[in-house]
């Protein structure tokens, strides 16, 4: 260590690990330093470097082999919230191959809330497209998804288990999406998400609600989206002042 830092030891090491990850020192499936390697190389208490690295695994950034070591994970995956896209515009933004796992597509009367949120009359049915997303064949996100019932038809016509739905929408059906609700949160996994999705039960969520409008401003879609806490995550910045 060259200098000392401003921060805590500990948020120094783990900093300096995202660094060289990010800028591939390591890459994902490499085998980390051991915690003796670390202190030895870095001066730091064995106290210190286990809490950096408690850090970065909460985060998703690397992961233990019980009797083998810790390894670096993938990165989290970055949304940026300034547009409405598509999973598959986000991850070919990123080089990754987006593929999908239809799990349903079918006619369903939907909860109250998405029954208000699409501005249809009670006891209206909707058409349910279920499917899971992933990117280089790994499992993100699992989106459960209501659309107005003629959309749903027109879009289950189509290979839903490998077209992105706005794909569809705009390219095949030639309808447009203008702009969308939504709502960002946490859940812990249900036994029935986290079946679907592979993880446990229990495991940190991010969930996003989101209402799409046609360019009429017409609602077709109100999709529940349940991502991976420790592979994904939303980026945003914020401005002081409107120029």
């Amino acid at each position: 260590m060259t200098a000392a830092p401003s921060i805590p030891l500990y948020q120094w090491l783990a900093n300096t690990l995202r660094e060289q990850i990010s800028r591939g020192d390591y890459r994902p499936g490499d085998l980390l330093p051991t915690e003796h390697q670390m202190m030895s190389k870095f001066r730091l208490s064995s106290t210190t470097v286990r809490r950096a690295m408690r850090e970065l695994e909460q985060g998703g950034w690397i992961f233990r082999k019980a009797g083998k070591g810790t390894f670096v994970r993938r990165p989290p995956l970055e949304e940026n919230l300034l547009r409405l896209t598509s999973f598959a515009e986000e991850m070919q933004r990123l080089n990754l191959r987006p593929n999908y796992r239809l799990l349903c597509a079918k006619p369903a009367h939907p909860p109250d809330e998405v029954a208000r949120g699409l501005d249809i009359e009670p006891g209206e049915q909707v058409f349910l497209i279920e499917r899971l997303q992933l990117a280089d064949q790994e499992v993100i996100a699992l989106a459960i998804g209501y659309w107005r019932m003629q959309v749903g038809e027109l879009l289950a016509a189509f290979d839903l288990s490998s077209l992105p739905l706005y794909e569809i929408l705009e390219d095949r059906l030639n309808i447009y999406l203008q702009e969308a609700d939504e709502v960002i949160s946490a859940l812990a996994a249900t036994p029935t998400i986290a079946k679907k999705m592979g993880v446990r039960t229990g495991q940190p969520l991010l969930v996003r609600e989101r209402i799409s409008y046609t360019s009429e401003m017409q609602p077709v879609e109100y999709t529940s989206t349940y991502y991976r806490n420790d592979r994904y995550q939303y980026k945003v910045r914020l401005l002081r002042r409107m120029a």
